[in-house]
């Protein structure tokens, strides 16, 4: 049995990504005024993720009055936060003055979890309608 986000839900996760997307892009404006005037694009735009592939992705899903499963969400969700985690990352490094060649292990994190989410929702498409009459009857 499987839990699918209602369009009630929408409001719920792009609030939550607005919120996120607005305390990201305040960490990165305190951080970087404290940085000696040293800045990285990297944490000036660390909140585009949640902004984009959040808050404008999940209202594009709400208007089109899409479906997705909660482990679709789980797993877009975690890519953001991946995405997001290395740009900070990112950022931060190249503020002190230093690289790393570990940052790309964000990117393939971010990707395998996007490819994740897909492959969760590809497999749970045959049993939609059987889960969603599944979930009315118990309610």
């Amino acid at each position: 049995m499987t839990l699918f986000i209602s369009n009630e839900r929408y409001s719920h996760l792009i609030f939550n990504c607005l919120v996120t997307a607005v305390f990201i892009a305040a960490f990165g404006a305190v951080y970087e005024h404290f940085s000696f005037g040293v800045y990285s694009f990297y944490m000036i735009y660390a909140f585009a993720f949640f902004l984009v592939g959040g808050a404008v992705f999940w209202m594009l899903m709400a208007k089109l009055k899409k479906e997705f499963s909660s482990l679709f969400v789980c797993f877009w969700n975690a890519a953001l936060t991946t995405f997001t985690t290395g740009f900070l990352v990112k950022g931060v490094l190249d503020i002190y003055g230093t690289s790393s060649p570990l940052i790309n292990i964000f990117w393939i994190a971010g990707v395998l979890d996007i490819a994740a989410a897909f492959l969760a929702e590809a497999l749970n498409w045959p049993d939609r309608k059987k889960s969603i009459t599944v979930c009315d009857e118990k309610n």
